[in-house]
């Protein structure tokens, strides 16, 4: 395509203003575009991106990476070692870490089997829940006999709470 303007060259800027609702294109070569005067081709690009943002904020964020207030693990520090520091690291860097681990694991909570000995430690409704998991896959699989036992568990369950 050649250039709106002079018609020589082959147009690499291509504009298009809308102005009071009218749409205007053009097509100019890089000359053209230049001469106009209303194009800056050489656009330092990070000064573009950080006056899109408010300049403050957009340095505290650079200056101050967020980090643990126990350990002073950064969020740079766990994406080289891929390790946390100290148990407070999981509350700190929760939002940025849920959705890898949902990306991972398909979850962000642990939903595999649990040790006979941890069994007891889980909550009521979370026992439920695993019985109730437990009493579809015995009746799909049609062992009636467990199914009324594990269905009297989560009845005895749920008269505790």
């Amino acid at each position: 395509m050649l250039c709106d303007k002079c018609q020589k060259e082959t147009a690499s800027v291509h504009v298009t203003k809308i102005v009071n609702g009218k749409k205007t294109e053009m097509h100019l070569c890089q000359a053209c575009a230049q001469e106009l005067g209303e194009f800056n081709l050489n656009i330092d690009l990070p000064n573009f991106f950080a006056s899109l943002f408010d300049h403050s904020k957009f340095a505290q964020k650079i200056t101050q990476p967020k980090a643990c207030p126990v350990c002073r693990l950064t969020l740079e520090d766990f994406r080289q070692i891929n390790q946390f520091g100290c148990s407070e690291c999981y509350t700190t860097f929760r939002s940025e870490i849920e959705p890898l681990l949902r990306r991972l694991h398909g979850s962000s909570s642990h939903e595999g089997k649990i040790p006979a000995r941890s069994y007891a430690d889980l909550s009521v409704e979370r026992q439920i829940k695993l019985l109730r998991e437990k009493l579809q896959q015995m009746i799909s699989v049609e062992n009636y006999e467990e199914a009324a036992r594990i269905r009297d568990q989560i009845r005895a369950l749920e008269h505790q709470s």
